[in-house]
Formats: C-alpha cells, sequence, structure tokens
C-alpha cells in the first residue's frame, strides 16, 4: 500500500473535470488500497475554510503532505497554479509524480509540466497521460504504482 498524495484544482474550479469526476478519481485510489494523504480539495466548504488559514499555514500543511507521500497522483484537467506547484515540489522531493488529465483537455493542459515528462532536468519518475474513462485511469494509477513502488 503506497501513501498517495493526490491533488487538484480548487479555487481554479471545475471546468474540465467536475467534482463529481474528481471524487471518483480520489476515491478509485482508495479502491486500489492506498492510503489518500490529502483528501481535502472536493470537502464541501473547503475554499472558504482555506481561506480562514494563512498562506503559510496551507503552504507547510501540503508540503509535509508531499514529504509524506510514497507518490503523487494529480488530476490537471482543470488549469491550477497550486496543484502545477505541488507537482514541481514533488518531483523536487524526489517523488513519482503521475499527471492525469482528461483526452478530451489535452490540447490545453499545461506544455510545462507535460514537458517534465522526458525532460533531462526531470531524474524522479513522471508521467503525464490522459484518460477518458475513469476505468481507464484507474488502470493507469494502478499500473504507475506497481512500476514505482
Amino acid at each position: 500500500m503506497a501513501k498517495v498524495f493526490f491533488g487538484c484544482s480548487m479555487r481554479g474550479g471545475h471546468n474540465q473535470a467536475s467534482r463529481e469526476e474528481l471524487l471518483n478519481l480520489r476515491g478509485s485510489i482508495e479502491e486500489l488500497g492506498h492510503e489518500l494523504v490529502s483528501k481535502h480539495q472536493l470537502k464541501e466548504g473547503i475554499v472558504k475554510e482555506e481561506m480562514a488559514r494563512t498562506n503559510e499555514e496551507i503552504h507547510d500543511r501540503d508540503y509535509n503532505w508531499l514529504k509524506e507521500s510514497d507518490v503523487g497522483i494529480f488530476e490537471i484537467s482543470n488549469p491550477s497554479l497550486g496543484t502545477g506547484g505541488e507537482i514541481t515540489d514533488m518531483a523536487h522531493l524526489g517523488k513519482p509524480v503521475l499527471c492525469l488529465f482528461k483526452k478530451s483537455c489535452a490540447d490545453f493542459v499545461s506544455a510545462y509540466i507535460r514537458g517534465k515528462q522526458g525532460s533531462e532536468f526531470v531524474t524522479t519518475p513522471f508521467e503525464c497521460s490522459p484518460y477518458e474513462t475513469l476505468e481507464e485511469a484507474k488502470q493507469l494509477i494502478k499500473k504507475f504504482v506497481e512500476k514505482y513502488l
């Protein structure tokens, strides 16, 4: 069983991947038997709760979760500066990173993030994979975790 940091857009919205789709994706990680270190992103009222915290509290809490995790799995169909930062931090920590995005969003997903896969400057396992169905995403997660942990 791996400790997984799951990241996705919070304040950036859910225009491409809905909250329900993200909840289902997050749930599939647990169905595979992994422990989610981060579960807060999709909680009802989370944005209001987060507004009561300082920026430093949010950063340091999330950074500690990144350090505690064995692997990072990020849904990046919805643009998010915070998620991009977490992805980069996790890669700098030397942890395997899987970025998933809906196939229909391929032309809109950050080229900089996607370019980490195969970059000479990124030495940790890093993959960006499109998916069409929840089951396909679940299989990508399963293969990634088995391959790198």
